[in-house]
Order: C-alpha cells, then sequence, then structure tokens
C-alpha cells in the first residue's frame, strides 16, 4: 500500500517537473531566438550605414558575417557592445577625401542609426556629412553622447535635439551652423559638455545656459557671437569656458571660482577685470588678450597655484610690477607685452630654459624687449581715462556734469575718510592682538622690516586710485575696500608661510619641549592611557584558526602593505582583529622578540591597541614563516564618515577639536610612547575610527617588524606620500606625520573630501588666503555644518596650525607638542566662547534679540 502511494504522489510530480523543463525549454529558445533577430537587425543597421556613406575605407571590414560586438577597435573605428546591443559607435573619417554619394541624405542617415535602440555614444568626426540635422535626430531617444564635429552641417540646431533628455556631451564644433544658440538648451538638464566652437553662430549667449548645473565645458570660440554674457557663477561644476575670436563685451563675465582653463581672447571686453579673479585657485590656463581691458593689473594672477599658462597682452592694463612679486614656479608661459606696465620686471619672470615670457611694449625699468620710457604708460594711462570721462559727459546733462562733480569731491573725501577710519580700526586691533596676515599695517609692516617692498604704503594709495580714476564715482567706496584687501592677499600669498609662522609662535607654549619629552614621569603618565586594556599575551595558532573559522574569506577584512587582516571572535566573546605577515627571510623566535617587545607596549587609548602576537613555524622548520599581531577590534565609524561623508549626522566643531587632539595625542605616543619611537606612519583619515563615545583611535601605523617586510624601524620609516628624495623623509619621519595630521586638519576644518595630494597644496593657499583678510572670510570656507558655531579665534588657530603642518620645508613644521598645545587652547577658547554665548540667550536684556 505504501509503495502504491508513494508512486501516486510520484507521478503527478514527474508530471509537473517535465512540464517545467519544457517551459523553460521554451522561453530560453524564444531569448535565443530574440536575440539572433536583434543582432540581425543590428547587422542590416550597419551594413545600410556602411552604403549610405558610400563605403568608406574606415568601414570596409563590415560584411554580413561580421561580428560586430568583437570587432578589433581601430584609430577610425570602435564599436562598443553591452549585453549584446551596440551601446557605442565611434567613426573617424579622412575630412571628406572620399566623398559621399550625390543622393546622400541625412535624415536617412540618422533614420537608420535610430535602429539601434540601445546607442548611447555616436561620434561622426571628419566625415564629410553636409546637410542640416535632420528632425530624425530624436528617435535617437537612448543618445547620452553626440559628437559630429568637422563636417558640414548647415543651418539652425533643430529643436527636435531637446528632445534626447539623456544627452550630457553636445559636440557641434567646426561645422557651419547658423543662427543663435537655441534657448532650449537649458532643458537639456544633464548636460556637461556643450561645444560649438568654429561655426557661424550669431546673436548673444541665452540666459537659459546659466540653467545648466551640470556643466564642465562651454566652449563657443570661433563664432560671431556678441554681447554680454548672462550670470555664470551659479554653474559651480563648470571647469572650462573658451570664448575666443568673437565680439563678446563690454563687461567680465561673472564665473565659477573652479575654472581651470579661462579663454576670452580677441574679443570687445572694456572694463576692467575683477579683483576676485586671484582667487580661482584651480586656474591653470587664463587667456584675457586682445581685448581692451583697462585698469590695474592684478600680481596675484602670476603666482595662482595652478596657473601655468597666462597671457593678458594687447590691451590696456596699468599698475607697478616689482622684482620681488612672486610667481608660480611651474608656469610655462606668461605674455604681458603691449600693455602700460611700469616698475620692475619681477625675477621669477627672467628668461628660462623651461618658461617662455613676453613682455614687450610696457615701461618696465629693468628689462629689453623693446620698452617705451614711463612717461609713455603714464600719458597712455590718463588718456584712457580722459577718453571715458569725456564719453561718459556727452551722454549728461548740465545738472547732471554738477552732480557728477560734487560726486566726485565727496568721493574723494570719502576715500580719505575710509583710509583714515581703517588705519585706526587696525591700530586698535593691533593693540589687542595681531593675528597673522588679519590686518593691512601689520602685513605692510612685516614687508617694511623685510625691505621686500620700499614703499607699500604708496603702492596700496597708487593702487587704490588706479582703481577709482576708471571707475564710477559711486563706486568708489567698494573699489577701495576691494583693492585694499586685494593688495594684503597679494603681498600675504607671497609670503605666507613667514607670516603665519610668527603668529602661531605667539601661542606656543613656554614649557621646555626637550624637558618635556624626557621627563619620565610624562612618559609614565602616556603609558597608563592603555591601562583598561586586557593584558598582552602569546596566542597559540590554534586559537587563532578557532576565532577566524581558520582565517576563512567570510572573515576577510583588507589587505595592503602592512598585511593582511581578519575579524574574529575568541572563546570568550572578545573580538578582535589579526594581522597576518608572510615572513620574506626566516628566522627563529628569538630574532623577532625585540619587535614584539615594542608592540607589546603599543597600548594607548588613542590606538587600535596590540593585545599580543602568535608564531608560525613548520614541524620541520624551526624558523618562523608568519607572524600574526592581534589587535583590538574597533566596529566604529571613520572620522571621515563623520565629517565629510553623505550621511549621518556630522561632527560639532567642539566635537572635531577633541577627535583632533586626541589624533595628535595618539601621534605623540607613537613618537615617544615607546623607544624608539615609530615615524612615518603613513596616517589617513580614513584610519581615524570613533566608537560610540566619539573617542578617538588610530587603525593604522608602522609596525617595528623586519626591513625586509618594507617596515623601516624608528627613524628609518619613511611614507611615500610626503614630497622629497627618500633620505630627507628617512631624516623627518616625526615631520611626516606631522605633514599626515596637517591634512587630516584640513578635512576636519572645510569638510571637504580630499582624495589627491594636489588638492592640498589648493586649500592650503584658501587657509592662507582668508587667513590675510578677516573672520568673514575664514568663516566662508569653512564645513557650512559648523561655520556659525565655532569662535573666530579657535577656527584661526586651528588654520594657522594646520597651514605650518603643511609647510613644504618639514622642518618650518611645529613639533607635535606644539600642535597639541595650539589645539587645546582652540578648544579652551571655544568652550568660553559657547559659555558667553549661551549666557548672553539666556539673559533677560538679551531675550528679545537674535544671536
Amino acid at each position: 500500500m505504501m509503495m502504491i502511494a508513494m508512486v501516486i504522489i510520484a507521478k503527478p510530480f514527474s508530471h509537473s517537473l517535465h512540464l517545467l523543463l519544457v517551459l523553460l525549454f521554451f522561453f530560453l529558445a524564444i531569448h535565443h531566438s530574440y536575440q539572433s533577430q536583434q543582432s540581425q537587425s543590428q547587422t542590416q543597421t550597419l551594413l545600410i550605414f556602411q552604403k549610405l556613406l558610400g563605403y568608406p575605407s574606415a568601414l570596409s571590414s563590415f560584411t554580413s558575417t561580421t561580428d560586430f560586438c568583437n570587432i578589433e577597435p581601430t584609430t577610425c573605428l570602435t564599436i562598443v557592445c553591452y549585453e549584446g546591443n551596440i551601446s557605442q559607435l565611434h567613426v573617424v573619417g579622412n575630412n571628406g577625401v572620399s566623398p559621399l554619394p550625390l543622393d546622400f541624405s541625412s535624415d536617412s542617415l540618422f533614420a537608420t542609426l535610430a535602429s539601434l535602440p540601445s546607442l548611447k555614444v555616436l561620434s561622426m568626426v571628419s566625415m564629410g556629412l553636409w546637410g542640416p540635422i535632420p528632425e530624425s535626430i530624436s528617435q535617437l531617444t537612448s543618445l547620452e553622447i553626440l559628437n559630429i564635429s568637422s563636417n558640414h552641417f548647415s543651418g539652425a540646431v533643430p529643436t527636435q535635439v531637446s528632445l534626447l533628455r539623456g544627452l550630457q556631451s553636445l559636440v557641434l564644433d567646426d561645422n557651419y551652423f547658423t543662427g543663435e544658440i537655441p534657448t532650449w538648451v537649458g532643458s537639456l538638464q544633464g548636460l556637461a559638455v556643450l561645444s560649438m566652437r568654429k561655426n557661424l553662430l550669431t546673436g548673444s549667449v541665452p540666459n537659459s545656459v546659466s540653467a545648466l548645473q551640470t556643466l564642465r565645458v562651454l566652449d563657443l570660440s570661433d563664432n560671431q557671437l556678441s554681447g554680454d554674457l548672462p550670470e555664470l557663477r551659479n554653474l559651480k561644476n563648470l571647469q572650462v569656458l573658451h570664448l575666443e575670436n568673437n565680439t563678446f563685451g563690454p563687461h567680465f563675465p561673472s564665473l565659477p571660482t573652479k575654472l581651470v582653463s579661462l579663454v576670452l581672447r580677441n574679443n570687445s571686453f572694456r572694463f576692467g577685470v575683477p579683483s576676485n579673479l586671484s582667487s580661482f585657485y584651480q586656474l591653470q590656463k587664463l587667456d584675457l588678450s586682445l581685448n581692451g581691458f583697462v585698469g590695474p593689473f592684478v600680481p596675484s594672477l602670476l603666482s595662482l597655484p595652478s596657473i601655468k599658462y597666462l597671457d593678458v597682452s594687447e590691451n590696456k592694463f596699468t599698475g607697478m610690477l616689482f622684482s620681488n612679486s612672486s610667481c608660480n614656479s611651474d608656469i610655462l608661459f606668461v605674455n604681458l607685452s603691449s600693455n602700460l606696465l611700469k616698475g620692475e620686471l619681477p625675477s621669477c619672470l627672467k628668461p628660462k630654459n623651461s618658461v617662455i615670457v613676453v613682455y614687450a611694449r610696457n615701461c618696465f625699468s629693468n628689462a629689453d624687449q623693446d620698452q617705451h620710457t614711463p612717461n609713455f604708460c603714464q600719458n597712455e594711462a590718463l588718456a584712457v581715462n580722459i577718453r571715458s570721462h569725456e564719453q561718459k559727459h556727452k551722454r549728461i546733462t548740465g545738472k547732471a556734469v554738477l552732480v557728477s562733480s560734487m560726486g566726485g569731491i565727496f568721493g574723494g573725501a570719502l576715500i580719505f575718510g575710509v583710509v583714515f577710519l581703517v588705519i585706526i580700526r587696525v591700530n586698535r586691533k593691533g593693540a589687542v592682538k595681531a593675528p597673522s596676515g588679519a590686518a593691512l599695517e601689520q602685513a605692510i609692516s612685516q614687508m617694511n622690516d623685510k625691505q621686500e617692498v620700499k614703499t607699500p604704503t604708496k603702492s596700496v594709495m597708487e593702487n587704490i586710485f588706479n582703481r577709482v580714476s576708471i571707475m564710477p564715482y559711486k563706486d568708489s567706496v567698494k573699489t577701495l575696500a576691494r583693492s585694499m584687501m586685494e593688495h594684503v592677499i597679494n603681498q600675504v600669498h607671497n609670503k605666507h608661510v613667514k607670516t603665519h609662522t610668527r603668529s602661531i609662535v605667539e601661542h606656543a607654549s613656554s614649557v621646555n619641549t626637550a624637558k618635556l619629552l624626557t621627563d619620565a614621569r610624562y612618559i609614565s603618565q602616556t603609558m597608563k592611557m592603555g591601562a583598561s586594556l586586557p593584558a598582552y599575551k602569546t596566542f597559540a595558532l590554534e586559537e587563532l584558526k578557532e576565532a577566524t573559522n581558520n582565517f576563512d574569506a567570510s572573515c576577510f577584512i583588507s589587505e595592503g602593505s602592512r598585511g593582511q587582516m581578519y575579524k574574529g571572535v575568541l572563546s570568550d566573546g572578545t573580538q578582535i582583529a589579526v594581522r597576518s605577515l608572510k615572513m620574506k627571510k626566516r628566522h627563529g623566535p628569538q630574532t623577532y622578540m625585540h619587535h614584539i617587545e615594542l608592540i607589546s607596549k603599543l597600548r594607548h587609548s588613542h590606538l587600535v591597541s596590540a593585545l599580543g602576537h602568535c608564531f608560525e613555524c613548520n614541524q620541520d622548520d624551526p624558523n618562523v614563516s608568519s607572524i600574526y599581531v592581534i589587535f583590538e577590534f574597533a566596529p566604529y565609524r571613520s572620522l571621515r564618515g563623520c565629517i565629510s561623508g553623505s550621511s549621518g549626522e556630522k561632527l560639532s566643531w567642539a566635537q572635531r577639536l577633541a577627535a583632533a587632539i586626541g589624533v595628535v595625542k595618539g601621534i605623540q605616543f607613537l613618537h615617544t610612547g615607546i623607544v624608539p619611537g615609530m615615524y612615518s606612519n603613513n596616517l589617513k583619515i580614513t584610519d581615524i575610527l570613533l566608537d560610540s563615545n566619539l573617542n578617538v583611535k588610530i587603525s593604522s601605523y608602522n609596525l617595528p617588524l623586519l626591513a625586509e617586510n618594507k617596515i623601516m624601524v624608528g627613524n628609518g620609516t619613511f611614507s611615500p606620500g610626503v614630497k622629497g628624495n627618500v633620505q630627507a623623509r628617512m631624516n623627518d619621519g616625526d615631520k611626516n606625520d606631522v605633514y599626515d595630521f596637517g591634512v587630516i586638519l584640513l578635512e576636519i576644518a572645510l569638510g571637504r573630501t580630499i582624495m589627491f595630494h594636489n588638492e592640498v597644496g589648493t586649500l592650503k593657499d584658501l587657509l592662507q588666503v582668508s587667513l590675510a583678510t578677516d573672520d568673514i572670510a575664514r568663516r566662508s570656507i569653512v564645513d557650512p555644518a559648523v561655520h556659525k558655531e565655532c569662535s573666530d579665534e579657535s577656527l584661526q588657530t586651528v588654520m594657522e596650525i594646520c597651514v605650518r603642518c603643511l609647510s613644504e620645508d618639514p622642518t618650518d613644521r611645529p613639533s607635535v607638542e606644539d600642535i597639541l598645545w595650539n589645539l587645546q587652547f582652540a578648544s579652551q577658547v571655544q568652550n568660553s566662547w559657547r559659555r558667553d554665548s549661551n549666557d548672553i540667550r539666556e539673559s533677560p536684556a538679551s531675550s528679545s534679540h537674535e544671536i
């Protein structure tokens, strides 16, 4: 009976399984058939594409049996597929040497390509294509990149292009497009590249361009465009703006500050250059040549941190340059020719092997290259101003002339009044404190002391009045303030390290640092910081295998130059992290005991501390093949995630200071808590962890084990992330850690993720400039999450010590003790300011006011 029941049950199950297999086979057959049809359809499309173009040589490999998804890419043809569907088609012709068929139709061409439903990238360059862009282009609904440059397309850019909502790059260069730039470009919200250079476009740039928040490249060079540009400063991602060979102007455009390349060559710009151009710290190329720019040249453009190419020739820039003006050491090309510049050619611009400098037709006293006399530049500058003044008076009535004259008198009086008030205010500030570069008088006095500028006050006033002479009287006060700020920024930027070092010394501890480092009580107190940890011990290999499930892949954490890391759980429930180090040369256990002794002392509240070690030896070989170092497991958040991460709550300013202090204390222990100290630990913010109570722990540092494993000990350590030769890094191991901490502190203050070394220099310069201005400027660059809650003095102290940590010369970097003192000072100032602010909020007199 039981057997019969089983057969009855099994029989319907067998039928069900059979039916399932049949259905599965059916669906696979349909899918295969669909793929086959899709492949045939793509083949037919490309063969028709080949025919429409007259069988060009670039497509000579096309046949009915070609496997287009596996065709070998060449310089003329590249086809990319995704899941069997053509997603990219790149064709480069020979500039129309092989003519198209007489019956060529651009409409047929784009309609044919529309049969490729997955086509995202279409590039047809130098193929001799002609006619208008047809309406059928709207059928390429998946298109993200369109490049049809160097062809003969003509007419207006059709509205149908606006239907390609996924378009990210539109390149129409070197064609014969006419008409105006369509206003619908603003509807392409994902557009990153808009390039329409070398066409016949007319009119002005539509305001809708300012809505392209994702735009990175805008190239409209070599057209017939004119007028002022729309507001572009909100295009935060814009990096390339090329507008040369048009008639744009007369006003300088409003620009974002992240530009890398700005080319305004050969246009109709007639007014001055804004002083904030000197804050474009990513700018590598700046070309303002062949315009009618007037007003003072901004010397700080020569020392922009990223500048490589600078051309301001054929303008009417005025002003004084000095032989000791600074330049970017990496600059490759400078053209100052045909302006009205006076003074001395900066010595940093004297011709060098790798640098091209052109400066003819100015009035430099120490230069050749066909210079004018100083009177020429002065008279020409006056003539420019007089012409501008006369043109202005032609458009006003007699009453307006009187008002303008009165405005000039009051404007002049107001200028002197503002200068007088500024000097009084600076003197008062100087009596209380003298923060680095924060006062005009201090910057001037420092330069006088070093005799780097003969008459700085005269230079400031000349700069002010040069600017006032070319601008309306009603802007005099604004121009004055801008000029003063610009002068201070320029001068402090040229001597940034010395200025800030001077200010930090005023906050330095009076304690004898050498005595502090050798004080046994101090060292023993430091050692107590790891007293809460379990005793250091020697682990058995079997114990580690049990904790990590025999070093199973599920327990694997990471691998790097410091060995493999595994997570484990001991029998008592303690979570551990096991670092495995394979020994390149095998020795007996006694060889490693000195290093193990040092590791056993790596126990501190601000380190992911060592709990023990284990030697692995083979039965037939008593020598050590692997060493395992066991650390406390730290399942914490990284400091970066709590500061510049995209999710979760961000640390307050007080919490950031506490975290920074914790990091420095950890570094201090690595340097002085064990003998010999551990230096060049290649510290990164991602290796700084925070537990649930926001206590800091450094999770990665050099282990004193085996030079053959490229882990140097004591003063022999080095960090590959710090500039300089190997010997210099070895000699300055403690200063390498100071530099790495400066990078961490930079991210703590600015709240910006730093990924590349060249970003550090740019952001450091940004800090230096803000230190040379005022509290408002400093707050403007701080992480928006905390800029309202930090006190001015606390913020300034952090910025100053950060700049010193990032000094290029290791000898200029502060000691760890100096850093610690300054950060503790910043924390105390912050706490006092916070208490005072709370008292003001709670007082009855201020209860009705917003703090």
